[in-house]
């Protein structure tokens, strides 16, 4: 048996020792109800705010736009460029 294996049965066996100590310890807690409903009611209000907040930012969606487009050009501008300097002539 190789020394890994045995590293992962002894830790494989410490996990267990301590899950039976812990197992009689700890005791499973229901939060209260109003607390549940009141955060659920914040996910909800919370997706649909930082959705409104995008929409009321089209100016950076405009930039973001703005900056793919400009970058593809400067794309086409440099592949043109080197395709010029290559000196393959182009058949029609």
């Amino acid at each position: 048996m190789g020394i890994g294996k045995r590293i992962a049965d002894a830790s494989l066996a410490t996990i267990s020792a301590l899950e039976k100590q812990l197992s009689g310890t700890l005791k499973p807690v229901a939060p209260p109800q109003d607390f549940v409903h009141d955060l659920g009611h914040r996910i909800q209000a919370g997706s649909r705010a930082s959705l409104a907040n995008h929409v009321a930012n089209w100016h950076i969606l405009a930039l973001l736009i703005a900056g793919f487009i400009t970058l593809a050009m400067l794309l086409a501008i440099v592949a043109r460029a080197l395709l010029g300097l290559s000196g393959k002539k182009r058949t029609a």
